[in-house]
């Protein structure tokens, strides 16, 4: 998003289902929530006729892109067929038109559906033709990968290899991303919608085809997944743009959408895809059912949602509760301070924040803290936390001497951490990124990024001297503890503002 909110992500995954790089998720065994919003899709769907001409509803993304004839790219979505009409003139492109609004005759890209087939009109002329969706049926989800390659298209359903074609055209056109069609009806679902600037190896689609990704891949340029934004059919109207997953934040503006209800809307998630990131945590200070005292935290299981000094999740029964003390006394309760800093954020000056429930992260397992934030100190000061707080049982996110510190010990002079190479300034938003991967093949292990780029890991650190971590014989083992914002060993002075 452009606007720089504080981003902390709480996730899980298994080890199986391992990608290239680092993950930025927390490892344990839980499931996703099924609550509401949690996992979800979204209704593009509308009156075949009637409608006056460019009032159907589609969102317009900021992405552009440059295609050329020798420009590598890769598109991925899920798609559902909700009516048995041709759609008109494409459900997700890419179109040249000077408001990005419309697929005019002139536009560059887009998917429409001919029966049992799809259709890729590229430039003047349908140049990608003829992906057959085998078996095809209504209300059916199916994935759809196109890779180019500078020379060849390569179109995959569900995973597998459908057709090749091969280009023989030359083109040169930048283009806006849209789904759906203003200009049109479209009558369709989509989900999990990713663009690459490269072209995706078909191992890469085997391994990601049915699974989420994290944002943080390399050449991935864009990706909604309509996850933990609105509430499935219900009043989203309140949400005036849609959040782009990647770390380059090219938001969705919503045309002509209802956001009420089943339909131009999001809904329960109609995508199988096999979701191996478990949300611990989902705190949003931009959405008003965060608020203490709103009335929405009773319908998520919160019975005390009138309470000041809890900050509500959305999506299960976990709060985080705060205090004056870390003592975590029930007679010295504190609230953060609703901030309008960085869009909406909580100011939290020197309080401890506490879930009221256990994060089931334990051992050694796969984990990442990951954050927008403001530091008002840059002295011994913890952002986020789980463990015991004692040296191989904590992982925290703190920062120390100007640094961002990744830390294992309970003393952040010492070097049971990995301290970044950039120095920090106070008053400054970051988007930072720390990363456990025990099972890491590169000796890396501990990774730390700042502002989307890897600014230190355990490999560099080690060889440099700057550590004394050993990551090889004495395992990181972290004791299933609640999650802490501050904690016993230093308070938090800042601000923060999603946390997930």
């Amino acid at each position: 998003m452009k606007l720089y909110f504080i981003i902390l992500s709480f996730f899980l995954l298994g080890y199986a289902n391992a990608q290239i790089m680092p993950l930025p998720f927390i490892a344990n065994g839980n499931a996703y929530p099924t609550s509401i919003g949690a996992n979800a899709s979204f209704d593009i769907e509308s009156v075949t006729s009637g409608l006056a001409a460019n009032t159907y509803p589609a969102i317009k993304s900021d992405f552009s892109f440059n295609f050329t004839n020798t420009t590598p790219y890769t598109i991925q979505f899920w798609v559902s067929k909700k009516v048995q009409n041709t759609t008109s003139r494409g459900f997700i492109g890419f179109t040249t038109a000077a408001d990005g609004l419309s697929y005019s005759a002139g536009s560059f890209l887009f998917y429409e559906f001919s029966g049992s087939i799809l259709r890729n009109f590229v430039k003047n002329d349908y140049l990608n033709d003829n992906i057959t969706l085998v078996g095809f049926t209504l209300n059916t989800m199916y994935q759809i990968t196109t890779t180019y390659d500078g020379t060849n298209w390569r179109n995959y359903v569900n995973g597998q290899l459908v057709n090749t074609n091969r280009n023989t055209a030359t083109f040169n056109s930048t283009a806006y991303l849209m789904l759906g069609n203003i200009g049109g009806y479209s009558n369709v679902i989509l989900d999990e919608v990713r663009f690459w600037d490269k072209t995706l190896t078909a191992a890469e689609i085997t391994n990601n085809w049915n699974k989420p990704i994290t944002g943080m891949e390399s050449g991935l340029k864009l990706y909604y997944n309509f996850n933990n934004q609105g509430y499935a059919a219900e009043d989203n109207t309140y949400i005036k743009y849609l959040k782009d997953k990647s770390i380059n934040n090219y938001n969705g503006t919503f045309k002509n959408m209802a956001l009420s209800g089943s339909q131009q809307n999001f809904i329960s998630d109609n995508s199988p895809t096999t979701s191996y990131d478990s949300l611990i945590l989902s705190i949003d200070a931009n959405n008003l059912d965060n608020y203490p005292g709103n009335g929405r935290g009773t319908a998520y299981g919160n019975t005390n949602n009138k309470s000041a000094f809890i900050v509500h999740d959305l999506f299960s029964t976990t709060n985080f509760i705060f205090y004056n003390s870390a003592s975590y006394n029930v007679n010295q309760f504190a609230a953060p301070i609703l901030n309008a800093d960085g869009g909406r954020s909580f100011l939290m000056n020197n309080i401890y924040g506490k879930t009221n429930t256990a994060s089931s992260i334990s051992g050694y397992g796969r984990r990442t803290f990951e954050a927008w934030v403001k530091f008002n100190s840059l002295s011994n000061n913890s952002v986020v936390s789980i463990g015991n707080m004692a040296n191989y049982d904590l992982f925290e996110m703190a920062a120390n001497n100007n640094k961002l510190i990744l830390s294992i010990g309970t003393d952040l002079t010492s070097n049971l951490n990995i301290k970044s190479n950039r120095t920090l300034n106070t008053n400054t938003w970051y988007h930072v990124v720390l990363v456990y991967n025990a099972y890491n093949v590169n000796g890396k292990i501990y990774y730390l990024y700042i502002n989307g780029s890897l600014d230190n890991d355990f490999y560099s650190a080690s060889s440099a001297g700057q550590t004394s971590i050993d990551a090889i014989f004495t395992q990181q083992n972290t004791t299933n503890t609640n999650i802490y914002i501050g904690n016993s060993l230093r308070h938090f002075n800042g601000k923060l503002g999603v946390l997930k």
